[in-house]
């Protein structure tokens, strides 16, 4: 069983791009069938017994947090409001649960939808600073990374180098989901995150920093998901499809 019992959920950011479904609920409160796409995480979360779970919000965070105070209320939920998450990026929503990040965490995004067994693969696997990621496949899109023969990342590609002509042949796309050594997010996430965020650049991805991080020499283990479904939702074709691939749930 891991070490490590905090979770921390980016949920800050509008989703504009699922239109109609984001007008009156932030968009990790979208349905997948008949749940959530963060009660599904925060559900599968608990059976793998991690009950400490950080909530970044910013779009309708009343409305999220509500929802959330009902629904889990044997859950130990700390919520972190970023109040400038319109003019922010994700490194900003970050950053403002650093102080929930000394003993080490697992990092989500709450716009994937997935199987309860990659969430159980994530909490057991035996090493940490690890990236869930999944073979390349058209739909897909973002970053991306290229993995040595033992499993190691080693490039990582942001989706600005992603220019005309890039390859995407033997890349695997980053699943948003991520588990960091307390080691880890102490000597390095968290002063690299404080330089950007006293330089006034907030408009970046948190995957800059771990792209450095994978340049200067740190390694960090990748767990393929294999035969896990998941989908990161960003628009109403990606509902659609998410909501096909988990019609039984």
């Amino acid at each position: 069983m891991t070490s490590i019992k905090t979770a921390i959920i980016l949920a800050a950011g509008r989703g504009s791009r699922l239109k109609e479904q984001t007008l009156e609920k932030p968009k990790p409160m979208t349905h997948v069938n008949n749940i959530t796409i963060i009660d599904n995480l925060i559900y599968e979360l608990n059976n793998q017994k991690i009950k400490n779970i950080v909530v970044v919000t910013g779009y309708m965070s009343q409305k999220l947090e509500k929802h959330l105070q009902a629904y889990h209320n044997d859950t130990n939920i700390i919520f972190v409001e970023n109040e400038i998450y319109d003019s922010t990026n994700n490194i900003y929503s970050l950053w403002l649960a650093k102080d929930y990040m000394e003993n080490g965490f697992f990092l989500f995004e709450a716009d994937i939808f997935c199987d309860e067994s990659l969430i159980c693969e994530l909490v057991h696997y035996p090493h940490h600073n690890l990236i869930v990621v999944d073979q390349f496949k058209k739909g897909m899109d973002g970053t991306v990374v290229e993995l040595t023969s033992d499993g190691l990342v080693k490039e990582m590609y942001l989706k600005r180098h992603q220019g005309e002509g890039f390859s995407f042949y033997k890349k695997y796309k980053t699943v948003n989901f991520y588990k960091f050594s307390g080691h880890y997010s102490h000597k390095y996430l968290i002063p690299k995150m404080e330089n950007h965020i006293k330089r006034d650049d907030v408009n970046v991805y948190y995957e800059q920093i771990i792209k450095e991080d994978i340049d200067e020499g740190h390694s960090f283990y990748a767990l393929e998901t294999g035969d896990n479904r998941w989908w990161e939702i960003d628009t109403p074709e990606d509902l659609e499809k998410a909501r096909s691939m988990f019609n039984e749930k």
